[in-house]
């Protein structure tokens, strides 16, 4: 059930230079808090989360095997975030590896090589069946947003919501070694200066981000003493970029503290 938005979360709204939405989630109790959850906005590199999913979703089902091998020939690389560019031609990497590189130094390249292997048909068809009404892979990674008639990539705060919740709790992988492997996948990301930046050391961070010039979006699994929290931040129309991201900081810390006062209360009135 969607809560009041607690003030100090509205005060850090309104601290950011755009327009936000943002999605936080508790995956044991009915608390939840959102704003402008459901609008499309451009989804730079946090839409990877979509791939990651369908990719393990076929590992699991037999549809394709975690160390299929693909070799990353320099027809296939591409500009923007990541190293495979950088290194030798004809590398052979796992479909696993791709899918490290794809989250947690958002590899372009590596990102192209998994959507060529599973498609955007099951991609797209899986968010689909999650009711992703707003989010739709319709292009490959470039490292820019989309021009003239190229399609975009879309995605809202609600729908990557459901996604990690749905992951988390057993849907799309059931609970076992991939969904384990895939967890720790999502801890091992490398930019960790937007949800996971202010957080205390108590909480667990498995996050996705993504940026575009305008842009800053993040989505989070917070493993924590409080239980487990689903934060999705994401953000148009920025006028700084930095300042921006360090209000989005702030404000994922405010939803975090929000969501421990009222799961604390809760407990103190025995409501859990």
């Amino acid at each position: 059930m969607t809560q009041t938005m607690p003030a100090v979360v509205r005060e850090a709204i309104e601290r950011v230079p755009g327009k936000v939405s943002l999605v936080a989630r508790d995956l044991e109790r009915g608390w939840e808090i959102s704003d402008r959850a459901e609008i499309p906005v451009t989804a730079a590199s946090v839409i990877k989360l979509l791939i990651l999913a369908e990719a393990f979703r076929q590992f699991e089902a037999g549809e394709a095997h975690p160390d299929e091998l693909v070799r990353v020939e320099p027809e296939s690389w591409v500009g923007g975030s990541g190293v495979l560019r950088w290194l030798r031609p004809g590398l052979p990497l796992t479909l696993r590896d791709l899918a490290v590189l794809m989250v947690i130094v958002s590899d372009n390249t590596a990102s192209n090589l998994l959507i060529d292997r599973l498609s955007f048909e099951r991609i797209n068809g899986l968010a689909r069946r999650l009711g992703l009404k707003q989010t739709v892979l319709a292009r490959k990674f470039l490292g820019r947003a989309a021009q003239g008639d190229e399609p975009e990539n879309l995605v809202c705060a609600r729908d990557l919501a459901e996604l990690l919740s749905a992951l988390e709790l057993g849907h799309i992988v059931p609970e076992g070694p991939l969904l384990q492997d895939l967890r720790q996948i999502l801890k091992a990301q490398q930019f960790r200066d937007v949800i996971p930046g202010r957080l205390p050391a108590e909480a667990v961070i498995g996050n996705k981000t993504g940026s575009l010039p305008g842009h800053v979006h993040d989505a989070a699994i917070i493993w924590a003493p409080a239980g487990r929290l689903v934060i999705v931040l994401l953000s148009q129309s920025l006028v700084d970029q930095e300042l921006g991201r360090r209000a989005l900081c702030d404000l994922a810390l405010a939803c975090y503290r929000a969501w421990v006062d009222q799961v604390g209360s809760a407990e103190r009135k025995g409501g859990r």
